[in-house]
Parts: C-alpha cells; sequence; structure tokens
C-alpha cells in the first residue's frame, strides 16, 4: 500500500497542478486498487478546503518552502485517511512518513510526522469542531458573482452529500429495480455504490446512466419523431440515447477519438446504431449542407455543477476558467446557428453554476442573432427551478429531500424564419 500512496501523492500533486484531471487518471488503477483511490481522493478533494483552512494551520507555523512543495499533499491524503477514512492510523503515519522521507529529506520526513501525530492526538476535537467548509477562496469567486450567500451556503452543504446513481430508461421498457425511486423529473434513482453491470435491464440495453438534470434537456423537446437532430458535443452519448429512443435521425458530432468510442459502443448495448451517424470533428470546425431541425449543444464549460461528482472542481476551477469556456461557448453557438433550419429548434445547456456560462450566454447572442426568440420551456417541475425566461437554472440543492441533483442550465431558442 506503501508504494500505491506515492503514486497518488504524485496524482494529487498533478491534479492539484491541472496538468491532469481525476476521471483521467481512473482510467490508470487497476480493479484491485480502484475502491481505495475512489474513497480517498473523493474524501481529500471533498473535505480539502477544510483541511486547508481548518486543521493545517493548529500545526503549521511557517510556510513550507516551494522546494518541499509535494509535502502538500503528502499532508493533505495522510490527514484525509486520518480524519475521514477506516484506515489503521500509525500504519497511516508511517506510510506518509516514508513517502516525505524519499521525496525530500529526513526534516521532511520529521516534520510530516510531527503534523500528523499531531492531528491523530487531536483528532476528536477537530472532528466535533467541523465547519461546511468546502468551497475554496477561487471557487466562491465564481459563485459570490451569481448567487446570495445563503444560496451558497445551500449549495456547500450539498457537498458533503454524496451523490446517486440516475438512470434514464427507454420509452418501451419497464423495469421493476431494488432500492429505486422515480425522481419528479422522470429519472430512476438508486444508491451512491450500486453496480451498474449488476442491476436488471443492463446487458439487455434496457437503460443507461445519466444524471437527472443532464436527462432533462431532451425532455424538453417535442416532436422529435423522424426529425434531423444535429447533436454537438455528443460524448459520452446520454442525450444522443434520448433522442434516438424518441424516433429522431442524430448526427452526433465530439472532437474526442476516444469519448466517440465509449459512445458507439453505449449506442451498441443499447441497440440505437439505426439512424445515427457519428462524426469526429471540433465543434467550430464542423461543416456540412445539411439543415437540421434540431440543434442540441451540450458546450463544454467550467463543469462547475458537477462538483459533488467531480470534487477536485471545487478545489481547481478559477474565474479565469469561466470566462474561456464562456468565450468557447459563444463561438461554438455562433457557428453552430447556420445548420438550423427556419423555425427549427436550438437546445443550449450546461453543466455550469455561472450564469456567465447560461443566462449571460444566452442573452449575448440573441443580441447578436435577431432572427432567433426564447422558446419557454414548459416541463412541469418545480417553479424554483425556472428563470424569469422560462430557462431551467437547477442547482444542487434542488430535489434535495432525494439528495440533490447536479447543477445545470438549460434553454430552448426558435429561429423565426
Amino acid at each position: 500500500m506503501s508504494s500505491n500512496r506515492q503514486k497518488y501523492v504524485l496524482y494529487f500533486e498533478n491534479i492539484l497542478e491541472g496538468s491532469v484531471s481525476l476521471s483521467e487518471l481512473k482510467a490508470d488503477i487497476s480493479v484491485s486498487e480502484r475502491k481505495f483511490f475512489n474513497m480517498l481522493f473523493m474524501s481529500a478533494f471533498r473535505h480539502l478546503t477544510f483541511i486547508k483552512t481548518e486543521v493545517l494551520p493548529l500545526f503549521v507555523k511557517k510556510k513550507i518552502p516551494n522546494k518541499q512543495k509535494i509535502l502538500k499533499s503528502i499532508l493533505y491524503l495522510g490527514i484525509t485517511e486520518l480524519l475521514f477514512l477506516n484506515t489503521p492510523d500509525y500504519a497511516t503515519v508511517n506510510s506518509y512518513v516514508e513517502i516525505a522521507k524519499a521525496k525530500t529529506d529526513k526534516f521532511g520526513a520529521n516534520f510530516v510526522n510531527a503534523v500528523l501525530r499531531n492531528v491523530l492526538k487531536n483528532k476528536g476535537s477537530i472532528l466535533s469542531n467541523r465547519k461546511n467548509k468546502y468551497f475554496s477562496s477561487d471557487f466562491l469567486k465564481i459563485l459570490k458573482h451569481d448567487y446570495t450567500n445563503a444560496e451558497i451556503s445551500e449549495m456547500e452543504i450539498m457537498a458533503n452529500i454524496e451523490p446517486p446513481l440516475d438512470l434514464t430508461f427507454k420509452s418501451n421498457v419497464s423495469l421493476k429495480i431494488d432500492d429505486g425511486f422515480l425522481l419528479p423529473t422522470g429519472s430512476l434513482r438508486l444508491p451512491a455504490h450500486t453496480h451498474v453491470e449488476h442491476i436488471p435491464g443492463f446487458s439487455e440495453g434496457g437503460w443507461w446512466v445519466q444524471d437527472a438534470a443532464s436527462a432533462l434537456v431532451v425532455k424538453c423537446l417535442s416532436d422529435l419523431k423522424e426529425k434531423k437532430v444535429l447533436d454537438l458535443c455528443a460524448a459520452p452519448g446520454g442525450k444522443t440515447a434520448q433522442l434516438l429512443d424518441a424516433g429522431a435521425f442524430v448526427t452526433a458530432v465530439d472532437i474526442s477519438e476516444k469519448r466517440l468510442q465509449r459512445l458507439n459502443e453505449n449506442m451498441q448495448r443499447l441497440h440505437f446504431s439505426e439512424n445515427l451517424k457519428i462524426i469526429c470533428a471540433d465543434a467550430l470546425k464542423f461543416n456540412t449542407n445539411e439543415k437540421f431541425d434540431f440543434i442540441v449543444i451540450d458546450a463544454p464549460c467550467s463543469a462547475t455543477g458537477t462538483y459533488r461528482r467531480h470534487p477536485e472542481i471545487m478545489n481547481t476551477k478559477t474565474l479565469d476558467d469561466v470566462l474561456q469556456q464562456a468565450n468557447l461557448q459563444q463561438k461554438i453557438l455562433n457557428h453552430a446557428c447556420q445548420f438550423l433550419s427556419p423555425k427549427g429548434i436550438l437546445s443550449y445547456s450546461t453543466c455550469s453554476l455561472s450564469k456567465k456560462e447560461g443566462e449571460e450566454q444566452i442573452h449575448h447572442f440573441l443580441e447578436q442573432h435577431n432572427d432567433f426568440e426564447i422558446l419557454p420551456i414548459t416541463l412541469a417541475l418545480d417553479d424554483a427551478m425556472y428563470t424569469k425566461e422560462r430557462f431551467l437554472r437547477i442547482l444542487p440543492y434542488h430535489l434535495k429531500e432525494f439528495s440533490g441533483i447536479d447543477g445545470f442550465f438549460i434553454a430552448t431558442l426558435q429561429r423565426k424564419i
């Protein structure tokens, strides 16, 4: 386990530096390691702000030299194990002390040993005084542009509630699944750690995994049967499957060959290969003479609404990330709209909490394109999920009584002529 922990420390540091994502690293983790790796990294990123601001200042009075910055990641993971995982205490301390000795020097090892033993000695009082601190200062800056302190506080509380597993069923499939219940949005919800392969209907292709918020995008559209749909940024294919299930002819476009391969595999399992054309292309370079009745853009975004599933986002995303993504989204919207038929419908969505990537993006688009108008969304959902324009602005504490939902923004527009 010590050798694995040494590898994990380097992984953790790389994620914090932005050189790799947690989902990319998971692909390199063996099946035997995966359970512990997931627990460690999800817990560490979920509690990182608390560890940085509430725990370390109790025992670290001097700034850690930049040449030994790896000691920070060693302490972050070591403290996570001591406070939040059920690994043996002193074996954990010894493992991280050995890593410090290998990656720095004797001073670094002694320093880690002292801090971790002090944390262990004061574990009870640390946990009893724990506050709901999950959002980094950079993450808070993103939210404070758009939300009240009360709304942000509600979102922060949700950070410690593990997101469940949501399924979307084929329209012609009805299955009774133990432990599952239907959400007001129509998705079936199961406990977080349900093994997907063991759920009835998996091999038959009766359903697919899709967060309840994401599943609303296609539900906002009607009369899809035999209509031509351009699904931009389509992978991994949850919305593609919904469109095909509704009887549409779908052209699915994505920049990533690897993600498109996964989309194709998903469609094969679901028996949705007919009426589907898959194209690997950058959304900004995609070109065709074809016109589409619907265009669905699930745009690249800062993904801040998925912080419960990807807690590293709370510690790595900045306002600059939001601005960069908003600029890209604007370009995609401006490029894609040319492929829409007269009276055609454009669906735009992001899993971002920032209104720069949602409401403001759409208002800017409408200012530049007076041939488009808002098509109000009319799903039977709680009024709290709607903006005054009848866009959907879903926040993580919506459906709180059902353990919450991903943050999401959805707008539908119609070409006037």
